[in-house]
């Protein structure tokens, strides 16, 4: 339901709405763009994180394998790297004082470094190959098509995983053999340089999860406030620009119809509500008055006292002349010194004793200004609508030969035809 201003202004409402819709689906997209690009540098901080946690792992595993691996004292719940056996490499060494060392080779150290960093902040490694030794270091789906894709090239891969409870972001890059990886698996075929595998690193995006539902809920709040706040503007520029619009044409269409001297309604006016109000006397058969009324001898005061006292003199008449008619009666000038009424529901000796008011409405004081008085009277042809008449020229034919008589025997009269 569009308030009364916009009533009418069918352009200004399909403008307004498809304005509103653009404003909506703009301000959508910049904050979408925004949203989506906030989320982008969070996710790019969490892959430079998991590139970082990789190249330290490959680092250590470096080390590890420089020094032909690390031995560790077995002590109550440390293990032996039960797959070294099936490369022939013994993991166990005995010392003096029956004290045993075992071998935690790259791999075995991955397994163990992931898992204390797992507990700690939820970053997990996991070695892999699609040849492994160890049945654990399997690949999963997301490695597995990860090391195909390594083979064609791809030198990083990363993906949200959302299948669990958690988000956790997967991050995984190839592993080169180096020299000294060679002493393990020497026995697999690589060379210096292969591809053997890739280590996957798992983040936990339990604690990223709620900035990010946080970003996102401010962002959408954000727009719909922004959307908001500028449909507000524009419906408030609207509603200032059709109400003038409202005014404008309001003052046209009195301006339209209303005679700029007098006030009175026009000719065009009045014309078309004659014709109003003669197609429905003659269908609810009832009578119609028309009086044609014309100042005497207007020309000559004209003449002799100049247009500026004659306006004065028709304004003053004007007023006269609605002061002498009924509430519903219509009133408008139709020439330069001519009035016509239209008395609905009237009959003759209604619609004469009107005119008749009138008449003496008008000679009854002089009209002057501060220099010049004049005695003003007026004629009158009254005629009342006939079954027989086929339009409203013809009663306006005859209502002007009313005054016409009027005129003929000597002005300031009613005249009835």
């Amino acid at each position: 339901m569009w308030p009364k201003p916009f009533k009418g202004f069918e352009e200004v409402k399909v403008f307004l709405i498809v304005l509103s819709v653009i404003i909506s689906f703009v301000i959508s997209l910049i904050f979408l763009g925004v949203y989506l690009r906030s989320n982008k540098l969070l996710l790019d901080i969490v892959r430079e994180q998991a590139r970082s946690y990789f190249e330290l792992i490959v680092e250590t595993r470096l080390w590890n394998a420089q020094y032909g691996s690390v031995y560790v004292e077995k002590k109550e719940g440390v293990q032996s790297n039960p797959y070294l056996r099936q490369i022939g490499i013994e993991p166990d060494v005995a010392c003096e004082g029956n004290r045993i060392f075992t071998m935690k080779n790259p791999a075995l150290m991955t397994r163990e470094i992931s898992e204390l960093t797992g507990a700690k902040n939820g970053v997990k490694f996991h070695i892999t190959s699609l040849n492994p030794i160890n049945p654990e270091n399997a690949p999963d789906a997301f490695e597995g098509q990860a090391l195909r894709q390594f083979d064609e090239g791809i030198k990083e891969v990363w993906v949200i995983d959302r299948s669990g409870q958690s988000s956790v972001y997967r991050y995984m890059a190839p592993l080169s053999v180096e020299q000294a990886c060679l002493e393990c698996h020497k026995g697999q075929g690589y060379r210096e340089g292969d591809i053997r595998g890739g280590i996957s690193v798992s983040i936990s995006l339990g604690k990223l999860e709620h900035p990010l539902k946080t970003n996102r809920n401010m962002i959408i709040a954000l727009s719909a406030v922004t959307i908001a706040l500028l449909l507000v503007i524009v419906y408030a520029m609207s509603w200032k620009l059709v109400s003038k619009l409202h005014e404008s044409r309001r003052q046209l269409k009195h301006m339209s119809v209303t005679d700029e001297l007098t006030g009175l309604r026009n000719r065009r006016y009045i014309m078309e509500r004659l014709g109003q109000e003669f197609q429905r006397a003659r269908r609810e058969q009832k009578p119609l008055g028309l009086i044609m009324l014309d100042l005497d001898f207007f020309k000559h005061l004209n003449d002799t006292h100049g247009h500026r006292f004659g306006d004065l003199v028709l304004k003053e008449v004007a007023s006269r002349i609605k002061a002498g008619i009924r509430e519903y009666d219509l009133l408008g000038r139709i020439g330069g010194e001519e009035f016509l009424v239209v008395a609905p529901d009237s009959a003759t000796e209604e619609t004469v004793r009107i005119a008749e008011r009138i008449r003496y409405l008008v000679k009854e004081e002089p009209i002057g200004d501060e220099g010049t008085v004049v005695n003003v009277t007026i004629s009158a042809g009254v005629t009342m609508l006939n079954p027989g008449d086929p339009n409203i020229d013809v009663l306006f034919s005859r209502a002007d030969n009313a005054l016409y008589l009027a005129k003929e025997k000597g002005r300031d009269r009613v005249a009835v035809l």
